[in-house]
C-alpha cells in the first residue's frame, strides 16, 4: 500500500500544476493504444479538481468528440457537465490553407510571379500540412489563460516529426532571409513562440510527457526507441500508461489468467526500461470509454481510489 500511496503522490505532481506554474500533459504512442481516452480521463480529473483546463488533440482523427459524447470542434468550446472543462481539435486542413494563405500574401509584392507559382507548388506538400498543425499546436499551447492543457497527440511518428519541425522551419526563415535580405518582424515573433514552446516542453515542472501502451512486446519497444529519440531533443519522458491490464478478478479462466500474468510479466519489463519515470496501470473495462459519467468515475478510480 505505502508503494501505491508513493506513485499516487508522484501522479500528482505530474498532472496537477506545481508552484502555481501551469502543467501541459502530453500523451503520445502508437495508434489504438488508449491515447485519447486517457487524456479525456485526465482532463476530466483537473477539471474536477478545479483547474481550468483544456483538452486539444492534434490527431487528425480526432476521437476525443465521441470520448466525451460531446461535440468538439476547432475552436476552443466549454464541455457542458462539468465545470472548468474546455476541449479543442487542431482541423489540420483548415490551418494548412491559413497557413498557405498567410506565406503567400507574405511573399507576393517581394518576389516576381515564377518564385510565388514555386513557392505555392512547394506549399502543396504534407510536410505543410504538418508545419500547419504545429502552427496552431504553437498558438494553443502558448495561452495563458489554461491552467492545465492535456494533448492527445497524433500516433508516435507524427509526434517526433512535430518535434522536429522546428528545425525545418528554421531553415525556411533562413531561405527567406537569403531571399529578402533580412528576417521579418513577424518570422521573428513566429520563432520566439516556437523556442518558447520548446523550452516549455523540456521544462520537468511545467510539462509531463507520457507513452501509453498495452504491456505487450512491440509496444514497449516502439516507445522506448521514440522516448530514447526525444531525449535526443531534451524532452524526458516522465510517466508511462500501461493500458488494458486485465483485472485479477476477472482472470477466472485458464485463458485470462495466463493473459493477466502475460501482462504483469511485461509490466516489470516496463518499469525496467523506463526506471526514470511514473508507471501507472489502467485497468481493461468491460465496454467502451464514452460519456462524462464514466469518464468522471474512470479518473477516480484511476487518479484517487488508489490513494486511499
Amino acid at each position: 500500500m505505502n508503494n501505491e500511496v508513493t506513485i499516487m503522490n508522484n501522479i500528482d505532481k505530474l498532472i496537477y500544476p506545481q508552484n502555481g506554474r501551469r502543467k501541459n500533459i502530453f500523451y503520445s504512442g502508437k495508434g489504438g493504444v488508449g491515447k485519447t481516452s486517457m487524456a479525456c480521463i485526465t482532463a476530466v480529473q483537473t477539471a474536477k479538481k478545479g483547474f481550468k483546463t483544456l483538452l486539444l488533440t492534434t490527431d487528425p482523427a480526432a476521437h476525443i468528440g465521441n470520448v466525451l459524447d460531446k461535440p468538439v470542434t476547432d475552436e476552443i468550446t466549454k464541455i457542458d457537465g462539468l465545470e472548468n472543462l474546455y476541449a479543442v481539435k487542431i482541423d489540420q486542413k483548415k490551418a494548412m490553407e491559413d497557413y498557405k494563405n498567410q506565406i503567400l500574401e507574405d511573399v507576393r509584392g517581394k518576389f516576381d510571379e515564377n518564385t510565388v507559382k514555386a513557392m505555392e507548388e512547394e506549399l502543396n506538400s504534407p510536410c505543410t500540412e504538418e508545419m500547419a498543425a504545429f502552427q496552431k499546436f504553437i498558438e494553443y499551447a502558448g495561452k495563458e489563460d489554461f491552467e492545465v492543457i492535456v494533448f492527445d497527440t497524433a500516433p508516435t511518428g507524427h509526434t517526433l516529426r512535430l518535434l522536429e519541425l522546428p528545425m525545418d522551419w528554421s531553415k525556411q526563415i533562413q531561405l527567406k532571409a537569403r531571399l529578402s535580405a533580412g528576417i521579418s518582424e513577424a518570422d521573428k515573433e513566429q520563432k520566439e513562440k516556437f523556442d518558447k514552446v520548446i523550452e516549455m516542453m523540456k521544462n520537468e515542472e511545467e510539462t509531463t510527457f507520457s507513452f501509453v501502451m498495452y504491456p505487450e512486446k512491440t509496444p514497449i519497444i516502439e516507445a522506448y526507441r521514440a522516448s530514447e529519440e526525444l531525449k535526443t531533443v531534451g524532452i524526458k519522458t516522465r510517466m508511462i500508461v500501461a493500458n488494458m491490464i486485465i483485472p485479477e478478478e476477472q482472470a477466472v479462466t485458464s485463458f485470462f489468467k495466463n493473459r493477466r500474468n502475460m501482462q504483469l510479466k511485461y509490466l516489470e519489463e516496463i518499469k525496467e526500461r523506463f526506471n526514470e519515470a511514473v508507471v501507472l496501470p489502467v485497468p481493461m473495462y468491460e465496454r467502451q470509454i464514452k460519456g462524462m459519467e464514466m469518464l468522471e468515475r474512470i479518473s477516480y478510480n484511476i487518479f484517487e481510489k488508489e490513494s486511499l
